[in-house]
């Protein structure tokens, strides 16, 4: 793994050696609020949606963000789907929290089996879990097979009803190339959650700084 930016290793260092005696005593929970706000602003910024401080709170990674989320939403013998291959340790995040895991195999070329997925919903579904760009298959899901994953848990809501959360692990969103761009979820359907980290993108992660935003 590359070292991270010199610009992160200066600020690591400036924080850490900080006099403010604030800086080092116990924190939110939820994380700083400047931090949240921050954050807020940035994805206000690259997905023109309307999001604050309120909207995430920080987590130790994505790993840390995705028990959060599943602990969150759960209810013991709850269904979380996932899409054929997947990072292992899903199984045992959905595991931690009484899920049950339901398991999709992914479309032609590794796209999303929006069919698939949707057939897959029981009533007992609370979450599908995607990953884009996907760890281990490296695809980036496109908006138009967002929009229609979102059509598709929209109509499964109705059917059953109660919210089917989208929840989208990326940590590699920022890692795409040859003009690229990763498409949001979140600008899609509305019982959508994001779950990401630094760990990839500022290559950090031993630091652990991840973030969930709704």
């Amino acid at each position: 793994m590359p070292a991270p930016p010199q610009e992160v290793i200066e600020s690591l260092r400036r924080h850490a050696g900080s006099d403010d005696p604030a800086v080092h005593r116990y924190m939110n929970n939820a994380g700083y609020p400047e931090v949240r706000a921050s954050i807020g602003s940035y994805l206000s910024r690259s997905l023109g949606l309307p999001f604050g401080a309120r909207s995430g709170i920080m987590t130790v990674g994505a790993a840390g963000g995705m028990n959060v989320v599943l602990k969150s939403i759960l209810d013991p013998g709850d269904e979380v789907v996932i899409i054929v291959p997947y990072f292992v340790e899903y199984l045992f995040y959905i595991d931690n929290h009484g899920g049950k895991v339901v398991k999709v195999p992914a479309g032609a070329d590794f796209d999303l089996d929006v069919g698939g997925i949707s057939a897959a919903v029981t009533a007992r579904t609370k979450a599908v879990v995607i990953c884009t760009p996907n760890n281990p298959t490296g695809v980036v899901y496109s908006d138009d097979t967002l929009e229609a994953l979102g059509r598709a848990l929209e109509a499964k809501e109705r059917e059953i009803g109660h919210a089917i959360y989208l929840v989208s692990d990326e940590p590699y969103r920022k890692i795409v190339f040859d003009g690229r761009s990763s498409p949001s979820h979140l600008r899609h359907y509305k019982d959508s959650i994001l779950v990401t980290s630094h760990s990839k993108d500022l290559a950090l992660p031993g630091e652990r700084i991840g973030y969930v935003a709704i």
